[in-house]
């Protein structure tokens, strides 16, 4: 598998990448980004622009890949529903319909949020994207939504509210594996997450909307294979 991924400077983006590294059935990896992943392997391209509204500008790099994995996300607090759903919704769409007319068997994983399936503005915008992503005629296609993710050494967020979330969970982390277990919809793993994201891409999925207890059973069953 030829696997695009954008995103992967965050913290979800950043898991996708390593576990993507590490996966025998991954040949080639292209991460796309305003700033470098800081990366360097044998399997790993990267490409830098600036807008990716413009990818009409790089579209002959996109050819031949058979995947993507989409982490691009940002926070809704203090933007108008126009504002939001300008990269959440908009620069998706727009990457996945023309990810989909360059390379027709193509496979898409969008990264949404646990509550998308609710009523707020954020969550309608995240409904509109993932209805949308879901009716395209990819081969394997799936939005994962997960709760709190408890990031795996060397994996930061780079958002500064869950950062300091994170902190203050910090004396939890000997028992994670005991929430995950226990409480499967509220709590999973950023290698969990990352590896049921290349599940979905893989076919590996049972359903198009993984919740967090769906991401755990499919991350822990690929984890143990």
């Amino acid at each position: 598998m030829k696997l695009v991924i954008l995103g992967a400077t965050g913290m979800v983006g950043k898991s996708v990448l390593h576990e993507a590294l590490q996966n025998i059935d991954i040949e080639k990896i292209l991460v796309i980004g305003r700033e470098s992943s800081g990366i360097e392997h044998a399997k790993l391209s990267e490409i830098l622009l600036k807008d990716l509204f413009k990818m009409n500008e790089i579209e002959k790099d996109l050819v031949g890949y058979d995947a993507c994995i989409w982490a691009i996300g940002m926070s809704s607090v203090g933007k108008s529903e126009p504002e939001y759903a300008k990269v959440t919704e908009e620069l998706t769409l727009l990457w996945a319909k023309n990810l989909l007319r360059i390379n027709p068997k193509f496979s898409f994983c969008y990264c949404s949020a646990n509550g998308a399936g609710g009523k707020s503005m954020w969550a309608r915008v995240r409904q509109r994207v993932e209805t949308e992503l879901q009716q395209m005629p990819f081969q394997f296609s799936g939005a994962v939504r997960p709760a709190v993710i408890q990031p795996s050494q060397n994996i930061t967020s780079r958002t500064r509210a869950y950062r300091i979330a994170i902190g203050v969970m910090k004396p939890l982390n000997p028992i994670f594996p005991y929430l995950i277990r226990y409480c499967p919809k509220q709590f999973t793993t950023s290698k969990i997450l990352a590896l049921s994201m290349i599940g979905v891409v893989q076919g590996k999925a049972n359903q198009f909307i993984l919740e967090s207890k769906d991401i755990n059973q499919l991350g822990q069953r690929l984890l143990n294979n």
